[in-house]
């Protein structure tokens, strides 16, 4: 079967399944099972596929008609220029993440020139904080997560994206970091849906992410609230907190930092240009404020 007859089959289906964009996403599902460039398709379209690829690309057709992200099925997703590996125990990095990373590259390189010590908290697939160490190699990171699965994603992106050892812990929160370890920058992309949103989410999310990294609580702020007014004992001074929000969560987490004696906080926004992360700063002289 020709490389046009099956993107143009993928196409019919995935339309049929109700799938936005079935062209775009038959095309990466199809460069992800031949292991080539998009571009590829347009200069071969009259190629033949052997029928054991074939066989998989109709396969991962079917599941995307089912609503399973793209990312779950080729498992992996490019994030910061990197391919990241992914599967259901972790979320999807999302594009919308880059902006933060991206400024705290820029940010790291300048305050901290000799590398920074930095923890990335709820950190599933890693992506945060493996980001960071690719960049910024004479850092240390440590990547944690409630989650052992988790960790083990997060473990095996960075043994094949960057070079030196990451520290990984495993726990609740700040209840996995030892005693008097001390950071430069805690970062974090918390669960931040309302509990009463979960079942609103798109059903490639709701049916395939996992709840425990999406599920913010009542309020969606239950993470936000613990993390700020943990965070102060983690961090050295001066230090950072930054932290991934969602839509409408801009005041109370600015209003949290601000009643934890956090300054000078800066506001990244997406690819939206909506308000995306919160970044502030802790010194001794904000400490009392607490």
């Amino acid at each position: 079967m020709e490389i046009r007859e099956m993107l143009d089959s993928g196409r019919q289906a995935l339309n049929q399944a109700g799938i936005v964009n079935p062209g775009l996403e038959a095309e990466i599902i199809l460069s992800g099972v031949l292991n080539c460039d998009r571009v590829y398709f347009y200069a071969h379209p009259h190629e033949t596929v052997d029928s054991i690829k074939k066989e998989a690309y109709f396969k991962a057709i079917k599941r995307r008609c089912q609503d399973e992200p793209v990312a779950y099925i080729l498992g992996k997703k490019e994030f910061m220029g990197m391919g990241f590996l992914v599967n259901q125990d972790v979320l999807i990095p999302r594009p919308d993440t880059e902006p933060m990373v991206e400024y705290l590259i820029k940010r790291l390189n300048s305050d901290y020139p000799d590398g920074a010590k930095i923890l990335d908290l709820c950190t599933g697939s890693g992506a945060i904080g493996i980001s960071l160490k690719k960049n910024i190699p004479q850092g240390m990171v440590a990547l944690s997560d409630f989650s052992k699965r988790a960790l083990s994603v997060a473990k095996a992106n960075a043994d094949h994206l960057v070079e030196g050892n990451l520290i990984l812990y495993e726990g609740d929160l700040f209840k996995a970091i030892p005693e008097g370890e001390k950071f430069d920058l805690i970062v974090s992309n918390p669960p931040y849906i309302k509990r009463t949103d979960m079942n609103d989410l798109a059903p490639d999310i709701l049916q395939y992410e996992p709840h425990m990294a999406l599920d913010g609580g009542i309020s969606g702020l239950d993470f936000y609230e613990r993390i700020i007014e943990a965070a102060g004992q983690y961090l050295r001074r001066p230090g950072l907190l930054a932290l991934e929000i969602g839509d409408e969560q801009m005041e109370p987490v600015f209003n949290l930092l601000t009643r934890h004696g956090y300054v000078q906080i800066e506001k990244i926004l997406d690819l939206s240009g909506h308000v995306r992360s919160l970044i502030g700063k802790k010194t001794e002289n904000n400490d009392k404020r607490q």
